[in-house]
């Protein structure tokens, strides 16, 4: 049975084979450890993993300022994909955030990412676009499309 739990600092090393499974280098969308445990020494930021027994399987990382919330990003091991793990840890994120009395959750996607359509039937909507954000291998620059949910 998958459970949520807070992560931290010492569970980098497995998030981060969950990382490199889950995001298509081809779109520069994942972080990388220092990246990820740089943000997590920060008292606003919250780490959340998806765990079957002892095994992460996914995981979101999220920081707020005052009453906003920002999803930095989920990720789910692929073979796990479309099994409800994104949407645990997303409604996870989501109860928190306002249990702690946030009015709002921002997040960015990629433009053409999957992840955007499941954001839509999650609540969000799409509220602005950063023009040729993400950089991938092939030289193309696809848009972040920055989306809200109102708690």
């Amino acid at each position: 049975m998958i459970r949520v739990v807070e992560g931290d600092a010492g569970d980098i090393a497995a998030m981060m084979t969950i990382m490199h499974d889950a995001f298509d280098p081809r779109y520069g969308e994942a972080w990388t450890a220092a990246q990820c445990l740089s943000s997590l020494v920060m008292p606003d930021c919250e780490l959340l993993l998806a765990k079957d027994s002892d095994t992460i399987c996914g995981f979101a990382m999220s920081r707020w300022v005052l009453d906003h919330q920002e999803l930095l990003m989920i990720g789910v091991a692929r073979r796990l994909q479309s099994h409800g793990i994104g949407k645990l840890l997303l409604s996870e994120t989501i109860h928190r955030a306002g249990r702690a009395g946030r009015t709002k959750i921002f997040l960015e996607v990629r433009d053409g990412n999957n992840a955007h359509g499941f954001y839509l039937k999650s609540g969000f909507i799409s509220i602005g676009r950063r023009k040729n954000y993400y950089k991938n291998a092939e030289g193309i620059s696809p848009d972040a499309i920055t989306m809200l949910l109102e708690l």
